[in-house]
């Protein structure tokens, strides 16, 4: 069996808060199919500082710039973008990419960079 559940929380004082009941009904069904015995692996990340306004707003210019100067769409450059900053990953062949709202300011910096880089490798001046 291979089953897979994304939720997201946040920790309130030392326990796990779901922040939409929804979630907590979500990961509640999930334990409930479980056969005794299964064993879960599990990765939690811990995001911090998010992302701020104005870096989603130049990497928003950036590929809108990107994609009015190669011929691509939006959302094309957009995606291009998140491979190459390392936002996206693949599992039973199916892509799973970050939302650039879930961001930290490490990651728009990411996506920054790999604009600047396909930019300059495309001929485009974004500096």
């Amino acid at each position: 069996m291979k089953d897979n559940i994304f939720i997201k929380l946040s920790n309130k004082d030392g326990e796990f808060d779901f922040t939409m009941k929804a979630q907590k009904a979500k990961l509640d069904a999930f334990l409930k199919r479980l056969p005794d015995g299964a064993k879960l692996e599990m990765f939690i990340g811990v995001t911090t500082d998010k992302g701020s306004n104005p870096q989603l707003a130049r990497i928003h210019a950036m590929i809108r710039q990107l994609a009015n100067d190669i011929g691509y769409t939006f959302e094309e450059v957009k995606l291009q973008v998140k491979r190459k900053a390392g936002l996206c990953f693949t599992r039973n062949n199916v892509e799973y990419c970050k939302s650039f709202a879930d961001c930290d300011k490490e990651d728009m910096n990411l996506a920054i960079q790999a604009c600047i880089e396909i930019g300059d490798f495309s001929g485009v001046q974004l500096r």
